[in-house]
């Protein structure tokens, strides 16, 4: 029995109408086989799609009797085997509309014989989806009738295979371009981030803020779920979560990470980037964390991917960078490129810094070694000048503290046991013209670091006074008058 020509046409109107409706792939596939089925006199209309390999076409949607049968039957691509031989891979293969007015009696249905038999399965017809020249699938149009597929009919089926895979062809050009518009987003995001790690760069007075302005700026502006930065202990393998910003941080951070290898935390990707100083892009963090230390905490905080990064001074590795994003993000070579140069930027920047450091620490030191010689200079002049003893002491007291920017600097001589003050000068020479003094070592005045370079007539120098046993009897003294370290001579 001939299917009239108005129902096909029916069918193909309908059709039309669902790909003008249907807003994906897979609302298509399901709006196509509901329209076919319902306007034309069909045991069954289906859709199957090809899988990834490229091997194996899979059931995708359908409408009618013989959907359960066809949900499991297997169609493979492939040429020259049982499942691959029929109507619908070489629909597939030749991207073309093959028919089957005959299914039980055709060569190519022998590896569905028998359930289509048990379907009463008469005519087939099979129409390739195409999409930008590829095929990605095929359209199943299953009748009970020998001979029911006419010329006519296969004409608008033709049609029908046209349309929808124009169809296709729009949602995959939208698909792009939404993409696009995406990947657009999250690299303005990125160079946003980068340009906040830059002005970190250029306004962090110390490394920690750095790091913490570079955090706030990856996940603020970059959207990242999470970033924080790990710096290696002092003398120890651990590595320390120095500052970090995002979504269960505090979770996230309770993960320990070592750069020993030998260590169960030290095989991670905090330890590998450590050792290697090469960054690792990771977009299955749960594949890679399984059986380890980190899987339940990853699993917990929600880190699906992340992209590590060394922090290098000079050659050495002192810590890690870490970014824990979305697996597209991951995916995405421009936003992984963005973060490596943050990380680089960082680098570069925390070099800086020592850099800084050290001429801040020379120029100190210049400083005070130009005041010493100033002092110096002053105390031959105040030799050469003074009229008596005790304007010779005041004028080297005074000298000395001037040039050498001295709490105090004081003259003691000694009086029986005692060490009599006879000159001082500083911001606290009045409180240091009342301490008392001895040579007595067996005083507590006496052990202190007069006392001491007196008897042993040599230079006696205290670098950490407040810490040092031999300065006890005046340590309450020292720190009223905001002493740190103490040279005394004979």
């Amino acid at each position: 029995m001939q299917i009239p020509l108005a129902r096909t046409f029916a069918a193909l109107s309908a059709i039309n109408e669902a790909i003008l409706y249907a807003k994906s792939p897979d609302e298509l596939y399901q709006r196509v086989c509901d329209a076919g089925f319902s306007a034309g006199d069909f045991l069954a209309v289906s859709v199957f799609l090809v899988e990834p390999d490229g091997r194996r076409l899979c059931f995708a949607a359908g409408r009618g009797e013989d959907i359960p049968r066809l949900r499991s039957i297997k169609i493979t691509t492939e040429a020259g085997t049982p499942e691959g031989s029929g109507v619908g891979g070489q629909a597939f293969r030749e991207q073309r509309l093959c028919v089957s007015n005959d299914f039980l009696n055709d060569p190519r249905s022998l590896a569905w014989r028998e359930g289509a038999t048990k379907a009463g399965v008469g005519a087939v017809a099979t129409l390739p989806l195409i999409c930008n020249g590829r095929s990605v699938g095929v359209l199943y149009v299953i009748r009970r009738e020998v001979n029911s597929l006419d010329d006519h009919m296969l004409t608008l089926f033709e049609r029908m295979s046209a349309n929808i895979s124009h169809a296709l062809e729009n949602f995959e050009r939208e698909a792009a371009r939404q993409n696009g518009e995406r990947a657009m987003r999250r690299l303005n995001r990125m160079f946003g981030a980068l340009n906040a790690t830059n002005e970190a760069i250029l306004h962090a007075k110390t490394e920690l803020e750095l790091y913490q302005r570079v955090c706030d700026a990856a996940v603020h502006g970059g959207k990242s779920l999470a970033t924080f930065v790990l710096l290696r202990e002092a003398n120890s393998h651990w590595l320390k979560p120095v500052a970090g910003t995002g979504q269960n941080l505090e979770l996230i951070t309770q993960a320990r990470h070592s750069i020993d290898p030998d260590n169960a935390h030290g095989d991670g990707i905090a330890g590998h980037v450590f050792r290697t100083q090469k960054p690792i892009v990771e977009d299955d963090l749960a594949k890679r964390t399984k059986g380890t230390a980190w899987e339940e905490i990853n699993a917990n905080a929600g880190a699906v991917a992340c992209v590590a990064a060394p922090l290098v001074k000079r050659g050495a590795s002192v810590g890690v960078a870490l970014f824990f994003v979305s697996r597209s993000w991951a995916k995405d070579e421009e936003i992984v490129a963005l973060m490596l140069r943050m990380v680089e930027n960082i680098s570069f920047a925390v070099e800086n810094f020592d850099r800084a450091e050290e001429k801040a620490r020379a120029d100190k030191q210049r400083s005070r070694l130009s005041g010493m010689l100033k002092a110096l200079s002053a105390t031959n002049e105040a030799i050469m000048r003074a009229k008596s003893r005790p304007e010779l002491y005041e004028l080297v007291c005074q000298a000395a503290s001037n040039g050498g920017k001295f709490t105090s600097t004081s003259i003691a001589l000694a009086d029986a046991d005692l060490l009599e003050i006879v000159a001082a000068a500083g911001p606290t020479a009045k409180t240091t013209r009342n301490v008392r003094l001895s040579i007595d070592a067996a005083r507590p005045e006496g052990r202190g670091m007069s006392g001491t370079a007196f008897r042993s007539r040599q230079p006696c120098i205290s670098n950490d006074y407040l810490n040092d046993n031999r300065g006890t009897a005046f340590h309450a003294i020292a720190r009223s008058d905001g002493a740190r370290s103490a040279p005394h001579s004979r």
